[in-house]
């Protein structure tokens, strides 16, 4: 019978020192991201019967029974959809602010100053027709209107390439984290189909989920080995330990109503044994590569599209309007005109004025009433750019506020409580100096029984 106490203290003190190791490690890792609590399940040893009291069995001590780990699937869900929109918006908002840098308006240096002046040239040209001065300011000043036009077409198709490398690094994120996920489906099989727990692996997999699910809206199963099927849509991207990769190509045709001057779009791929499937951008409802690939598809074209409309319709309406024989500016389309538009190419003062009435105005004065046709155009698009980016802006800092209560709702309910812990180290600590006292006391009653015997 005194064995067994002593086996009972032997057990209690590597229970609680098992404990304290847990306990220990969760402190460690109070600010650790991705980390999750850990508790050390305390259970009752198998009993075993008393012989001198038959029908009867005696307690053996304490285990532990296995070190489980805190999770509530419901928060982390509703944190990874969140973290796919608040990653579309965020996404969206940095794409479209440099755009809005480009239409800051009313600004000293800004289109409608130079539209404002390139007109207030041809009212001053109206009232004194012959004057070569006034003749060639309006050269001049439609010469910087045009340069204009072109620098900020260039700024956008400029853009439209800096988001296109930004989806191609998007894309390699997505295919490097499907990758380390599908190889942490095999460890973590391997562990628990063996009866293990693999804490600390499934806490790397669910920062590597929360990753991506920034990147793109996914969706996710678990098998009961705890291995994760993840899908983007009803693409597999990964299942138990394979993983599909994720492609980005240009577009084969230009969509109707695209600007000429436009790089062609780029859409998402999916990749299997059997070949390359595209994946509609309908398809995708969130996250950063979803906000990345409609701006680079669909706000910024449809901006250069409006500038090239106010281009074309200012080339066309000033060329009509004014006495230059083949043009003011040189002949432009709507597809391309914010990038082709220049004052016609040796254009002589002279040809400003009528030959056979020199002192007439008259179709100055009309150029320079264009302005009440082309500015609503140029308003329209200013008003939409800034629409969009101030929509991209609140719903950004929207999402991300949401995004940080439900990650502390999750933090709560899985995370460390550092006060908790260190109450319950100090009660483990305490069962493990009682669990020591046991063996002293057994260890001092076995040398009194020696020392009796001898």
């Amino acid at each position: 019978m005194g064995f067994m106490m002593l086996n009972i203290a032997s057990r209690a003190l590597a229970a609680q020192q098992l404990a304290l190791d847990v306990t220990g490690n969760n402190m460690a890792n109070a600010t650790t991201p991705g980390y999750r609590s850990e508790t050390a399940n305390l259970t009752e040893a198998p009993p075993q019967p008393v012989v001198s009291l038959q029908g009867s069995e005696l307690g053996t001590g304490v285990v532990v029974s296995s070190v489980s780990r805190a999770t509530n699937p419901f928060l982390s869900r509703s944190v990874r959809t969140q973290l796919t929109n608040q990653g579309y918006w965020s996404s969206t908002n940095q794409a479209l602010s440099p755009i809005q840098s480009l239409f800051q308006e009313p600004s000293s240096s800004g289109l409608q100053e130079g539209m404002n002046q390139f007109f207030a040239s041809w009212q001053t040209l109206s009232n004194a027709p012959q004057n070569q001065a006034s003749q060639e300011s309006v050269i001049q000043q439609g010469a910087n209107l045009a340069g204009q036009f072109n620098t900020m077409a260039t700024n956008i198709t400029n853009e439209m390439a800096n988001l296109t490398q930004t989806a191609k690094n998007q894309v390699s994120q997505v295919n490097t984290l499907t990758t380390e996920i599908a190889q942490l489906n095999i460890k973590i099989a391997t562990v628990t189909s063996g009866g293990g727990s693999a804490n600390d692996l499934l806490n790397q997999r669910g920062t590597l989920l929360d990753q991506l699910s920034s990147i793109t809206n996914i969706t996710y199963t678990l098998t009961p080995n705890q291995e994760v099927n993840v899908y983007l849509g009803s693409h597999a991207l990964v299942v138990n330990g394979t993983h599909y990769q994720v492609g980005l190509q240009q577009t084969a045709t230009t969509p109707s109503n695209y600007p000429a001057n436009a790089p062609l779009p780029y859409q998402l791929t999916w990749q299997s044994s059997s070949g390359t499937t595209p994946i509609a951008l309908s398809g995708m409802n969130g996250g950063a590569l979803f906000g990345t690939l409609s701006a680079l598809g669909n706000n910024l074209p449809a901006y250069l599209g409006q500038l090239n409309q106010v281009a074309a319709t200012l080339a066309n309406k000033v060329n009509a309007a004014s006495l230059v024989a083949g043009g003011f500016f040189n002949t432009v389309t709507s597809g391309s005109g914010a990038s082709a538009i220049q004052v016609a190419k040796g254009l002589s003062p002279s040809a400003l004025v009528s030959t056979t009435n020199p002192g007439n105005g008259s179709a100055a004065l009309a150029v320079s009433q264009l302005g009440s046709t082309i500015d609503p155009l140029y308003t329209a698009l200013v008003g939409q750019v800034g629409v969009d980016g101030q929509n991209a802006t609140n719903q950004s800092q929207t999402a991300k506020s949401t995004l940080a209560s439900l990650k502390n709702a999750r933090q709560s309910a899985s995370g460390v409580d550092i006060n908790q812990q260190s109450a319950l180290l100090i009660q483990e600590q305490q069962s493990y100096t009682a669990a020591a006292t046991m063996v002293s006391v057994e260890q001092s009653t076995m040398q009194t029984l020696m020392q009796a015997v001898g």
